[in-house]
Parts: C-alpha cells; sequence; structure tokens
C-alpha cells in the first residue's frame, strides 16, 4: 500500500478512513479467506524461478533404483 498512487486519497484523514476499513474487514472471515485465495492465485500464476522439482513418478523412482543397483530388479525371486 505504501507504493500505491492513489489519487483519490486527499490527506491523512483518508488514509487513516481506509486504514479503520480494511481493518473493520480484516475481522470477517469471509473477507480475509478472498484475499487469501486472490494472492494464492496471483503467486501462482508467476513463473516459476530457479531448478525445476525433480520427478517423483513412480517411474524415475524405479529407474533410480535399477541404476543404483546395476540394472537388477531389486526383488527376489
Amino acid at each position: 500500500m505504501g507504493n500505491a498512487e492513489w489519487a483519490f486519497l486527499r490527506d491523512k484523514f483518508d488514509v487513516n478512513a481506509l486504514i479503520d476499513h480494511v481493518s473493520e474487514l480484516a475481522a470477517k472471515p469471509d473477507f480475509v479467506a478472498k484475499l487469501h485465495a486472490a494472492t494464492d492465485k496471483a503467486r501462482n500464476e508467476q513463473p516459476q524461478r530457479g531448478r525445476p522439482p525433480k520427478a517423483s513418478t513412480a517411474a524415475a523412482e524405479l529407474k533410480t533404483i535399477m541404476q543404483s543397483n546395476g540394472g537388477a530388479s531389486g526383488t527376489a525371486v
């Protein structure tokens, strides 16, 4: 909010009134749930940074087991 350039805020009294209004809304669980849902959506829409997560599929795990066992199945017959 500190970086917002809202032309409708005329003075510190408008800012205080806005803070009071948001404080009242924050006491309502429905408002907070909607706020959290909107922020989660915005966060999930951002491109991921860094290295992608490792595959956690069963096929990838089996391949890792096979490589560590030198190609052996790892099960007794």
